[in-house]
């Protein structure tokens, strides 16, 4: 009886182990999409030489405000990323 026991034990080790490398391989074929060219851009002010301040600040206000969406856009496309992946675990 003890031998029909423990006979049964090694097939449920070996489904486990089965179903654990099964999860492994499709967990393995997911891949990232490209990440979104925007996302790696960088603002410059465009300030230049001998404008008067506030010109210049107006400029760097600006790009300043497009770095930021920039940030914003990014993070929610990783959010958005993340969690569709997250979703896939269960």
């Amino acid at each position: 009886m003890s031998l029909a026991l423990l006979s049964a034990c090694g097939t449920v080790d070996a489904r486990l182990q089965a179903a654990g490398k099964q999860t492994g391989l499709l967990e393995a074929e997911k891949s990232l999409p490209d990440y979104p060219h925007d996302c790696r851009k960088q603002e410059r002010s465009g300030v230049r030489t001998g404008e008067p301040l506030d010109v210049a600040l107006l400029r760097t206000d600006r790009a300043l405000h497009r770095a930021n969406a920039r940030v914003l856009r990014c993070a929610g496309w990783y959010d958005e990323i993340s969690a569709g992946f997250a979703g896939g675990r269960s």
